[in-house]
Parts: structure tokens; sequence; C-alpha cells
């Protein structure tokens, strides 16, 4: 190999290398961690000025739906008990319920908000179909 292939090699190589590094920053900017309200809230500090996902469960008896303002406000607990009020502002997802697992993205308001602009219900992904009978007229009467 000569020296004029080498150098188109190394060039090459260069521009390969310079493609990836602005792929791998754009992409760890980008990223959003999962973090339960205990994480959060041992140190808010550090969380107040990012874009986090907080998942954990809906809080049995914390939902106050306000539909005029199509405001949900509920509250997040996880494993250790600890319960961060949640604050979302847009349509209530159908599947949403106390005892559900959620994940909200948004931001920690003050150390007693968090402010949610994405609201996802967790849900079971086994599907089950329904036993109708073991005949086809079993089957269509059970529709009616």
């Amino acid at each position: 190999m000569n020296r004029r292939n080498s150098k188109y090699f190394i060039g090459a190589g260069l521009i390969i290398l310079i493609i990836l590094g602005i792929f791998i920053s754009i992409g760890s900017e980008n990223m959003t961690y999962y973090h339960t309200p205990s994480e959060i809230l041992k140190n808010p500090k550090e969380f107040q000025t990012k874009k986090i996902r907080l998942m954990g469960f809906v809080e049995p008896g914390s939902v106050k739906w306000i539909p005029r303002e199509t405001k949900l406000l509920f509250s997040v607990s996880d494993e250790a008990d600890t319960v961060l009020p949640v604050e979302y502002i847009g349509s209530k997802p159908d599947m949403f319920r106390e005892g559900q697992g959620v994940v909200v993205e948004g931001t920690l308001a003050h150390p007693e908000l968090f402010t949610a602009a994405n609201l996802l219900v967790k849900h079971n992904e086994e599907y089950k179909v329904k036993d109708h009978g073991a005949t086809k007229e079993d089957y269509y009467s059970s529709m009616e």
C-alpha cells in the first residue's frame, strides 16, 4: 500500500470517528432515565432543572380529576412507600386508575410537586381470550 492510499484510510477513519462522536453526544443529551419517588425526594435539588421520568403506582385515594381544566392531580408511590404528588394537564387516559402503574415525564416544580407533561399508563401485556363455550352456538350466545 502506498502513502496516498494510507492517507485516504486515515482521513476516512477520522471522519467516521467524528460522526460517531456527534451521534453519541446527541444521544446522551436526549436520554431520560426513570426514577422513583424515593430517589427524587432523597435529593430534590439534583432533579429540579432536569426533564425526568417518574415511575411508580398511583396512590389509592389520591386521584382528583378536574374536567373543566383537564387537570389530573394524583400521587405516585414506590415500594418504599414514598409518595410524590403529581399535577398533569391533559386528557385523562382511559386505563388510568388507583393502584395502576404509571410513568410520568416532566419536571420537579418544587420538592412538593412533580409537573407532568406526559402520562403513560402501564398495563398487563398478557392478553387472554375469553372462553365463550365449546360449540359455535355457545360462542354466539355469549356475545349477546
